[in-house]
């Protein structure tokens, strides 16, 4: 796993057909109003959202029930950075 993290000006191709969980990937999901784009853990009692900045963020965690709700939109498959 390497760390990524993303800043405003960053372009992101998302893989619309890749909606299933799988390893430590990166994926666009949406939980109501709210839209991430973060690494995705499945828990025994939930769903972990993990931030690669760990020294600023700490996870988030969604328990079963609001886990439900998270609808993963793709996963990450190309980073743009903007050089200028």
């Amino acid at each position: 796993m390497y760390c990524v993290v993303f800043k405003d000006d960053d372009q992101m191709l998302v893989d619309l057909r890749r909606k299933e969980i799988k390893g430590d990937k990166i994926y666009l999901v949406q939980n109501g109003s709210s839209v991430w784009v973060k690494r995705v853990k499945i828990c025994w009692d939930g769903v972990d959202l993990i931030f690669d900045n760990k020294e600023e963020y700490l996870p988030v965690h969604l328990s079963k029930d609001k886990a439900e709700s998270l609808q993963v939109i793709g996963q990450l498959a190309h980073l743009g950075k903007n050089m200028i």
